[in-house]
This record gives structure tokens, C-alpha cells and sequence, in this order.
């Protein structure tokens, strides 16, 4: 059965003759997801975290790679999808119906949880490709907004979500890593 979230989005996005696909996650996934996830993440925060924070986040990955298929599949509460080059994972999104972040929770926001794309792979469509298919899957299960988390320093996601046209909360929340706290700041947006 056709995929209802890219009926509409069927082509396939390409870059420099490599052929990028887009498609429900699944449990086979696993492993490369997982790694995709702890190596965009370390690009995207070394500039913020210690190296120590990403050992151990890489060091506990196997725990992530045995509950992968019960943390990570697509229904009316939660969707994960992937965008592959030739086999290889090199963009994922991964979302709620319902916010995750305990001040959002019980005001009707979707949560767009996770949203990595290989720096590399960065600015070719990837990304609000994956969002876009966000948005329609969230209004199909009644969303009407949604929220993005960012770390006050990721400036680099922070311009991408403003050009999106988030618009900036004035919640702060904590993010504790080895005893240190760092900011974590929200965009919202209406659906």
C-alpha cells in the first residue's frame, strides 16, 4: 500500500546523480538509525557539549538499539521516517502527537521530537521534506500546533526553525549533562 504521507511527494529528491529516499522507518533500522542519530548529534553540539557527553551517549547506544522497535514506529501517536541515499540513512525525523516536554503537555501541540540530516546532505530539501510530511501526519491526527526543542546555543538549527517560521517561546527549560546545564529553548508552530 502506498505510503499516504508522500502520495503527493512521490519524486525522489536527488543530489549530485545519488538518489535520496524518503520512507517509513522500520525495525531493521535500527542500528543505522541509531548511529545516524549519535553522529549528527555530535556535529551538531560539539561546539557545545564536552567529549564526554557524546562517549557516553554513543558508549549507551545499544540500549536504544534493543528498544528500537517499540520506541520507534508510525501510528496516530508517534511517526519516524528516514531519508536514504543508496541504503544509507542520512536524514531522520522522528514525532508525537503529544508534546513531550511536561510545560506543552495538555495544550493540543504535536512535539516534532528529533530532526537530524547529515551535514553534508544539509540544504537540499531534505529536511523540510521530512518536516513537511510532519505537519500533514499531525493534522491528520488533530494537531493544530506543534513544538520544536533546540539547545539555545544550535544557532544553526535555531535560523532553520525561524525561517520555518516558528516563533520563539519565552520557556527555558534545563538540560542537566554531567552536572552542567545548558538552555533549551522552543519554537512553536500553528498547523
Amino acid at each position: 500500500m502506498e505510503d499516504k504521507y508522500l502520495e503527493e511527494n512521490r519524486e525522489i529528491l536527488n543530489k549530485n546523480s545519488s538518489n535520496i529516499l524518503i520512507r517509513k522507518v522500520n525495525p531493521k533500522d535500527a542500528t543505522q538509525y541509531i548511529q545516524h542519530i549519535n553522529s549528527v548529534w555530535r556535529s551538531a553540539y560539539k561546539h557545545i557539549f564536552p567529549e564526554e557527553v557524546f562517549i557516553d551517549k554513543e558508549k549507551n547506544a545499544y540500549k536504544k538499539i534493543e528498544t528500537f522497535s517499540n520506541d520507534y514506529y508510525n501510528d496516530n501517536t508517534k511517526m519516524c521516517y528516514v531519508a536514504e541515499d543508496n541504503g544509507i540513512i542520512v536524514g531522520a525525523i522522528y514525532g508525537t502527537i503529544k508534546s513531550t516536554y511536561e510545560y506543552y503537555e495538555g495544550k493540543g501541540f504535536a512535539d516534532l521530537v528529533a530532526l537530524y540530516i547529515k551535514p553534508e546532505y544539509q540544504g537540499i530539501g531534505i529536511g523540510k521534506k521530512l518536516k513537511d510530511i510532519f505537519i500533514k501526519w499531525a493534522k491528520e491526527n488533530g494537531a493544530k500546533k506543534f513544538v520544536i526543542g533546540v539547545l539555545k546555543d544550535n544557532i544553526k538549527a535555531r535560523k532553520v526553525y525561524e525561517k520555518w517560521g516558528g516563533k520563539l517561546d519565552e520557556y527555558v527549560q534545563p538540560l542537566y549533562k554531567f552536572g552542567v546545564k545548558y538552555d533549551e529553548v522552543f519554537y512553536t508552530y500553528d498547523l
